[in-house]
């Protein structure tokens, strides 16, 4: 009989399918099968015990209908807005002052960034001490003469004292992404711009700001999905209080599934989360689009 003759670049194809093959299986089981599951138990009543019960659209109107879940809305809306643009806007002054011939440029570089690489729950724990009742920031505002503020037990401190953290932790992030955004364009723009009598307002609004839209656009996604997706300062800090202050959807997603055993419930609240998201990066998707056109 004659032999199979196979070409090389088939066997390559066939080697590098086999090499990806398990990547791609764990990638299925971890990543695309709990996806798929959590869009089949939003359309059921499950508990972790028994069989999932098929409801219809019956979790998607209790969570619409709930309350709840609408300061939980109001709450992630304000964490995000009041996080993420004060992010985005220091991140680009501290990009913009680090990007010059400041002295030891370096040196803020590396301390501005080390936020960034501790861990959230470490963070969350260390600015909780800092935010107790007898905590240094108290104790600061004290010898200041201020009076305490009850930062953990207020509802109307509460989602600052979660907030500012989250400004301490993320100012790197962005810092750097601004950062290699303008180390990307070319000098020689400003060069011709100071030559034609351009100020420094002018060379920003005219050269940094259109050549750094794409930078921007990507910062401003990246920004609106972890605003909206936020779980561990919350958690770990708060809890979702006082009286529901703090409570996120991620929160609320947790509690429901696990405190209150409404699997089903939770998935919805996770399908509407991806949702959110979904539509609100299209949308700036479609901004940019326009803006850019």
């Amino acid at each position: 009989m004659p032999r199979l003759r196979i070409s090389v670049r088939a066997r390559q194809n066939a080697w590098g399918f086999a090499f990806a093959l398990p990547a791609v299986v764990l990638f299925g089981v971890f990543a695309v099968y709990p996806i798929l599951r959590t869009f089949y138990l939003s359309v059921h009543r499950y508990s972790l015990v028994g069989t999932p019960e098929y409801v219809g659209a019956a979790n998607f109107r209790f969570i619409l209908t709930d309350p709840g879940f609408a300061q939980t809305l109001r709450n992630t809306g304000f964490y995000a807005l009041g996080t993420y643009v004060p992010v985005l806007a220091l991140a680009l002054v501290m990009a913009l002052a680090l990007n010059t011939g400041v002295p030891f440029r370096n040196v803020f570089r590396v301390i501005n960034f080390i936020p960034v690489v501790i861990s959230w729950a470490i963070v969350a724990i260390v600015w909780k001490i800092l935010f107790h009742h007898q905590g240094l920031i108290n104790q600061a505002l004290v010898q200041l003469g201020f009076e305490r503020i009850p930062w953990l037990q207020s509802t109307s401190a509460a989602p600052w004292a979660v907030i500012i953290p989250s400004i301490w932790k993320e100012l790197g992030f962005y810092t750097v992404i601004f950062l290699a955004g303008l180390q990307t364009i070319p000098r020689i723009f400003y060069e011709a711009a100071r030559i034609d009598g351009a100020g420094t307002l002018q060379a920003f609004r005219f050269i940094t700001l259109p050549l750094l839209r794409p930078i921007l656009f990507f910062a401003t996604i990246i920004a609106v999905i972890e605003g909206v997706k936020v779980f561990i300062p919350q958690f770990v800090m708060t809890g979702g209080g006082p009286s529901g202050a703090t409570k996120v959807i991620a929160v609320s997603i947790y509690e429901t599934a696990f405190a209150f055993g409404r699997m089903g419930r939770a998935a919805a609240m996770s399908v509407l989360l991806f949702a959110i998201v979904l539509i609100l990066t299209l949308t700036q998707n479609l901004v940019y689009g326009r803006d850019r056109s």
